[in-house]
């Protein structure tokens, strides 16, 4: 996974960032996005999900619209949020996996 917590200290701190680091963060996040859209992509194929109602494809289906937000986004803290959920969506697969792995997911 990529790192970018120079930004997230960046707006802790109260720093206004330039459009530039702006840009930046909204483009590392659109690659965390990527990378996590691939993970749960793999997932699936993995583990034969095509039904739409699963867990892992409405996560698939959430990580996607949060990251076209990401463009979208105009604020530090928006994209805090997006951050957020897509911390969220890692944790969430990561628990599949573990749970996969001690056979107590299907």
């Amino acid at each position: 996974m990529l790192n970018y917590t120079c930004f997230i200290d960046i707006a802790k701190r109260g720093v206004t960032v330039s459009q530039y680091e702006f840009s930046l963060r909204q483009e590392v996040l659109l690659e965390v996005g990527s990378s996590i859209l691939g993970d749960l992509f793999r997932y699936s194929e993995e583990k034969g999900i095509e039904d739409d109602a699963d867990p892992v494809s409405i996560l698939y289906n959430l990580v996607w619209n949060v990251k076209q937000d990401i463009i979208l986004s105009k604020t530090e803290s928006e994209l805090e949020q997006i951050e957020g959920q897509f911390h969220l969506a890692r944790d969430f697969l990561s628990g599949m996996e573990n749970a996969q792995g001690k056979g107590l997911a299907s």
